[in-house]
């Protein structure tokens, strides 16, 4: 096998310690010549096995775990499942270019996919844990082996960011002619979507509240609607641009920019119960709120704004976060809920790969135009990283790479 591009990021500890000196100063040092991140020349990957693929990536987003990842935002309790050095990239559109024989009949060459990374026991070789074999590939009990948990975090197996890439069968769905490139690209953050939202479905009339501005908000917007368009949906975000593309999604209302307490309290009839000190919170509240950033200051306020005996459900990828208060949990009885990857799901009376259920969606509604803001060839990966940190500037959603 020949050499190929590939976007690697290869950190130390010497690196990780620089990294939280310099980050909140000067950004381009934790993406530009000296740092961990680099394009450079990699051995072309191999078919591990005859159920493998090799692929031809078409376009992979940038994701925020990705930036996170390079800019050390991310918890170290992780770092176990992200094993380093990796070529990232995990919201994968590629095209087919090696079938190994144990895949033939699943794709062929030619064919446009988009990739479940989640390396779950099959795409191992091992009879299926307890969690695989209910469907539930998210927390795969072999994630932690050091092998890595997706593709685009392993050492064994690139991810989208370069020029091939192996997928194992499983993990392999043909978009439908009717989906562009630029729908199929967002398959994997909107499968994140509905994972999240299936589980926890408003009722018809329900009020529920998506906190944030960025892809996954906005995949979650558009899975409660496609989901359960009876749903009252409102938005929080601060961005007009945002408020734009929320209400073209089907957003009943959008909140914002101001305090969410104070206006969720407005749109709810309800008023703010003040402390002695510190923040109050609502008499009442939304049904469901789906926190789709992760900081102290959204989730603080997804307590505060959902009613008692409501759900909050954590589809921002939340770390270490100081100072959250979560009396209303206990004293208002809040269920607090987490939601990884995808897996498999119940819908209609059927048990559905998401990916699957996913791209069927889209076949019928799909905002990729809308969404795909920046497309950067691969040599450009600084440029696509600073759009997606300074969103405001740059007007932006979701930035892809291509070849």
């Amino acid at each position: 096998m020949g050499a190929m591009r590939a976007l690697v990021l290869d950190l130390s500890i010497p690196r990780y310690a620089a990294a939280l000196v310099t980050r909140r100063k000067i950004k381009s040092l934790l993406y530009g010549r000296l740092s961990s991140l680099s394009l450079r020349e990699v051995p072309e990957p191999a078919l591990p096995g005859a159920d493998w693929v090799k692929l031809a990536p078409r376009a992979t987003g940038l994701c925020g775990t990705d930036l996170s990842a390079i800019f050390q935002k991310a918890s170290p309790t992780l770092s176990v499942l992200q094993p380093l050095p990796a070529v990232l990239g995990h919201e994968i559109l590629a095209e087919v270019a090696e079938v190994g024989p144990g895949a033939v009949g699943r794709v062929k060459e030619g064919d446009r996919v988009v990739v479940d990374p989640v390396l779950h026991c099959e795409t191992r070789g091992l009879p299926a844990c307890a969690w695989c074999e209910q469907g539930v590939y998210g927390t795969c009990e072999r994630h932690f082996d050091g092998g890595g948990a997706i593709l685009g975090y392993s050492r064994q197996y690139p991810g989208g960011f370069a020029d091939r890439m192996v997928a194992h069968r499983s993990q392999l769905f043909r978009v439908p002619d009717s989906v562009d490139d630029d729908g199929a690209v967002l398959a994997e953050p909107f499968s994140v979507a509905v994972h999240a939202v299936l589980p926890n479905l408003p009722r018809d009339g329900e009020q529920t509240l998506v906190i944030g501005g960025g892809i996954i908000a906005f995949a979650t917007l558009w899975a409660l609607k496609q989901l359960n368009p009876a749903c009252r949906v409102t938005l929080f975000t601060i961005e007009p641009y945002q408020r734009e593309i929320a209400l073209a999604l089907g957003a009943d209302r959008v909140l914002g920019p101001g305090d969410l307490l104070h206006l969720a309290a407005q749109e709810l009839g309800t008023r703010e119960l003040k402390p002695i000190l510190g923040r109050g919170f609502l008499v009442g509240g939304y049904d469901v709120v789906f926190d789709c950033i992760g900081t102290e200051r959204s989730l603080g306020d997804a307590l505060r704004v959902t009613r008692p005996r409501g759900a909050i459900v954590l589809v921002g990828a939340a770390g270490i976060l100081d100072r959250i208060d979560l009396s209303t949990v206990w004293s208002r009885e809040q269920r607090l809920i987490g939601s990884v990857y995808y897996g498999h799901e119940d819908w209609r009376g059927q048990r559905r790969r998401t990916f699957d259920l996913t791209l069927e969606l889209l076949s019928g509604c799909s905002p990729g135009s809308r969404l795909v803001t920046h497309r950067l060839p691969l040599s450009s990966y600084g440029e696509a990283i600073e759009v997606s940190t300074d969103r405001s500037k740059h007007r932006s959603v979701k930035a892809v790479l291509t070849p």
